[in-house]
């Protein structure tokens, strides 16, 4: 039996600066008794999205967590537009952006569903490791390119 099934009431939480496993309560606020550091970094409020253009290759800039309806449709409305355009290829660019959810990762997967039956490639553009994490978890990295900067895309286009 994990620790987990044995005190439902607590959260595991391994710490970002020092590695240390600890407890800590369900809503994440406590901090790191070895190091002090908080279990969660504050979150920005919403998001933002950005969109530019590289000859035929489009980039989209995500900053912040979009996860707000208005912000996934304004997302969804953009993508949609750009695919319409025949574009050579569609990166996504996230910046100070911790969390994706459900939602965001559906988007994502849909473009890349509809970009890849045209041959045509997915880039991920972040080094945050919780993106990271979550695009391992659900084996996206083995479906999309996933970069750790602008400068990396840059080169990848040629």
């Amino acid at each position: 039996m994990r620790d987990e099934d044995k005190f439902p009431t607590v959260r595991f939480h391994k710490c970002r600066a020092c590695g240390n496993v600890y407890t800590g309560s369900l809503t994440g606020d406590d901090a790191c008794p070895a190091c002090h550091i908080p279990a969660h970094k504050e979150e920005p409020p919403g998001g933002q999205i950005s969109r530019q253009l590289f000859g035929t290759h489009s980039l989209f800039t995500i900053t912040g967590n979009v996860y707000k309806i208005q912000e996934l449709e304004e997302l969804r409305s953009q993508i949609t537009e750009v695919v319409a355009q025949e574009v050579d290829s569609i990166a996504f660019a996230f910046e100070k952006s911790s969390f994706l959810n459900s939602s965001t990762i559906n988007l994502l997967v849909k473009t890349m569903q509809t970009l890849s039956v045209r041959g045509k490639p997915t880039f991920i553009i972040t080094n945050d490791e919780e993106v990271l994490e979550s695009l391992e978890i659900m084996d996206l990295d083995r479906v999309m390119r996933i970069l750790p900067d602008l400068e990396a895309y840059k080169t990848a286009l040629g």
